[in-house]
């Protein structure tokens, strides 16, 4: 094993899990390439329909079959469990269908388009109105100094330019089989936030009961997965909180999944994952002197350079906390060691403080970003489609992945990384 090298036996992994962020198309084509980097590496994505009296799935060594995708990433995790080839999402982004029968399983993807994606809200004329009718009232108030008018006025009430269903809608007619979670042998769960309320919502086919002491996450299996989709992707701003009915008939408006929590690993380990391999693009940017400052590039570089900062520092302190758990275990576990205390208390005491501190020993977890110094990724259009950019994003989380992987050693896997071009030949790819 050679030095700085973490090892991680997969022989002895039951269950590993892909966790995606969010970060719109962007986002969604960088995880599309970390899952080509891990293919390379010899593991596999497992999905599709459940078979009618079919026996239950026991996952194979270095198959990854559960999945949680919060926002873009939950496109690209239903994708997964609904057994799209990587060849034939990657297919999709370029507008193309491959001529192997094989990638184009369970059928060719329909490419996503501009429409769906960006599809603009209903009553959005009138809500237009509204708010220029405020801006001239305020104008008028603020040009007779009347100030106790201002301050009274109904404030703005737009709650955002475009829509989430044309999401739900591509993904229920376009792309999935079957639209319940329950119909996939695959574990695949999608977080939401819930508006009216500081809690996350992690929508799947099971219900788990969270610890005790989080009051901030609950499971629902009631929803259909593009809702969960819709409900995932609605980025506040740019997209309305999108509504889902509830059995009393009441409406329960959710935003973006990744607003209370970046990475919702710990729904992994809820599902009983012991490798984690996570992708996100939040990464803050280390320009070069050469390369100049980013003020140059105005206020939107600024403003995602500050966001990303926060995000980095949120996921920074989350792999910290774990690692000082798992540090605080073994300590008491060597130090029970010593002192002679028997192998049967050990395990107890050792399970009381997992559970204590919902952390398990046995869970490892591999994380994969843009490199600091892809300027290029910073700058990238988080909603573009173009084929030529979407390729761009997928290379990039290819070379990420690749970099990340090559970190570790991992046991009774001896296989050397290659090139995007040679990993995705069948597909045509060596053409971009």
């Amino acid at each position: 094993m050679g030095p700085g090298k973490d090892r991680i036996s997969i022989g002895s992994k039951k269950k590993i899990a892909f966790v995606c962020s969010g970060g719109a198309s962007k986002a969604g084509a960088f995880h599309l390439g970390v899952a080509l980097a891990l293919q390379e590496q010899g593991f596999r994505f497992f999905g599709g329909v459940a078979t009618p009296g079919g026996k239950p799935h026991v996952p194979a060594p270095m198959e990854i079959g559960t999945y949680v995708g919060s926002s873009a990433g939950s496109m690209i995790c239903a994708m997964l469990a609904a057994g799209y080839s990587l060849e034939n999402i990657f297919n999709s982004f370029r507008g193309k269908v491959s001529d192997d029968p094989v990638d184009n399983i369970p059928k060719p993807l329909t490419p996503l388009t501009y429409t769906k994606m960006l599809k603009l809200r209903t009553g959005i004329a009138r809500e237009q109105l509204e708010q220029l009718l405020f801006i001239k009232q305020m104008l008028g108030a603020v040009a007779k100094g009347d100030w106790e008018s201002l301050i009274q006025m109904k404030w703005m009430k737009f709650t955002g330019l475009f829509s989430t269903s044309g999401i739900e809608e591509y993904m229920r007619d376009d792309v999935l089989p079957s639209n319940s979670f329950k119909d996939y042998p695959a574990d695949l769960f999608i977080p939401a936030t819930q508006l009216n309320h500081s809690r996350k919502v992690v929508f799947g086919k099971y219900r788990y009961q969270p610890p005790p002491h989080d009051l901030t996450c609950q499971y629902d299996n009631d929803v259909s997965i593009s809702q969960a989709v819709a409900a995932s992707t609605a980025l506040p701003f740019i997209f309305s909180p999108y509504p889902i009915q509830n059995p009393d008939g009441t409406k329960t408006f959710y935003i973006d999944g990744e607003v209370r929590e970046t990475l919702s690993t710990h729904v992994a380990v809820d599902a009983g994952a012991d490798l984690i391999i996570a992708s996100y693009t939040h990464q803050p940017v280390h320009l070069k002197k050469e390369l100049g400052s980013l003020t140059e590039h105005g206020l939107p570089a600024i403003l995602i350079q500050s966001i990303y900062l926060l995000v980095e520092q949120k996921i920074n302190n989350h792999v910290h906390s774990k690692k000082i758990q798992r540090n605080a275990i073994d300590a008491v576990h060597q130090y029970c060691k010593q002192q002679g205390v028997s192998e049967e208390h050990r395990k107890r005491i050792i399970e009381i403080l997992e559970a204590e501190m919902h952390h398990r020993r046995d869970v490892d977890s591999i994380y994969v970003h843009p490199s600091p110094a892809d300027a290029t990724m910073f700058h990238g259009e988080h909603f573009s489609l173009s084929a030529k950019r979407m390729q761009d994003y997928v290379r990039a989380g290819f070379r990420a992945g690749i970099d990340t992987l090559r970190r570790y050693q991992f046991a009774d896997q001896d296989k050397k990384p290659r090139t995007l071009e040679s990993s995705i030949s069948k597909s045509g790819a060596g053409e971009i």
